[in-house]
């Protein structure tokens, strides 16, 4: 049966709650299309640096070859950063490119990356809950939160492959724990995701409030 949001809120229990930590992508800004423009001007920029690259690789090939490391699901590249590092520099190796376009082609990536729109009440929700709470920023994702102004808000942004292994691990959560020193059913995780945010926070038995970036603005009502 699936909750409505108003019983998400009610199944909480409130009074316990000392930390609350956040997911980033889809749960505080819409990250629709942004991987995907993020990959398009990658390939461009190599198409345009590296010739023999795009007659190598189609805008799919390459798409394919992302698919493929992915499906490794090595632990090393269970971090973004170290994941589309290897994956241009496969590329690169296999049409005798110039290494140095590595750290150049990630930083289009990256750029990209974090042009993203955040919603002014995603800021009011933040400004609001750290009055009353620690927060934490626990994400499978590189974004910037310096870049995207919202670093302060937070006291430690939990990145996987860096901070721990990634969710649906309980790892990084067990570590605001451990690092707040409270106990597991003190922290609230905030995600919108099932399959990494909710199955993180059962493994490691804190509470969790499964909501996406269009219901935020009800955490104002705590």
């Amino acid at each position: 049966m699936t909750l409505s949001i108003e019983e998400k809120m009610k199944a909480v229990n409130w009074d316990s709650v000392k930390v609350i930590s956040f997911d980033l992508d889809d749960t505080l800004w819409d990250n629709a299309g942004v991987i995907e423009k993020c990959e398009q001007e990658v390939y461009d920029f190599l198409c345009r640096k590296h010739p023999p690259f795009a007659e190598r690789y189609s805008r799919d090939d390459m798409l394919r070859v992302a698919e493929q490391f992915r499906a490794q699901e090595e632990p090393h590249f269970e971090n973004m950063t170290t994941l589309r590092k290897a994956i241009i520099e496969h590329m690169l190796l296999e049409t005798a490119g110039d290494l140095k376009l590595i750290n150049q082609a990630f930083g289009v990536f990256y750029y990209w990356r974090n042009q993203v729109s955040i919603p002014e009440v995603s800021y009011q929700v933040l400004e609001y809950l750290q009055q009353h709470y620690s927060l934490f920023a626990v994400s499978n994702g590189n974004s910037n939160l310096h870049w995207l102004g919202l670093m302060k808000y937070f006291e430690k942004h939990f990145i996987a492959g860096v901070h721990g292994r990634a969710k649906p691990s309980a790892d990084m959560l067990h570590k605001v724990c451990a690092l707040k020193k409270i106990e597991p059913q003190q922290l609230l995780h905030v995600g919108d995701s099932h399959e990494t945010d909710i199955k993180s926070s059962l493994a490691a038995d804190c509470q969790h409030l499964h909501i996406d970036v269009t219901e935020i603005e009800l955490m104002l009502s705590i």
